[in-house]
């Protein structure tokens, strides 16, 4: 399985941010987006938790980790550009690993 730091490092390369920006409570757009993406990643690509995932995204309840999980994974079926975006970043992160 990849790492959740890994995850957070390659998600937050491919949105222009830090991974202190992905780890921290701040919630605007795109951040708020980035912040869902990666929970989303790590939830696919590891075993790990909803309140772990939330612990690792500046303890954040089970149940927002789950709410961005949805969110994306509904958003994907209706965005092609996110589906790639998403498809591709996962990708790399298996090739890596």
């Amino acid at each position: 399985p990849v790492s959740p730091g890994r995850i957070l490092a390659a998600t937050a390369e491919a949105f222009g941010l830090s991974i202190s920006d992905l780890e921290g409570p701040r919630r605007h757009q795109p951040l708020a987006r980035a912040h869902q993406i990666a929970m989303y990643i790590v939830r696919e690509m590891t075993d790990l938790s909803l309140p772990k995932i939330g612990g690792i995204f500046g303890g954040r309840d089970h149940t927002t980790v789950l709410h961005g999980i949805n969110t994306v994974s509904r958003l994907m079926k209706e965005d092609q550009m996110l589906f790639d975006r998403v498809t591709a970043l996962m990708q790399g992160l298996r090739r890596t690993s």
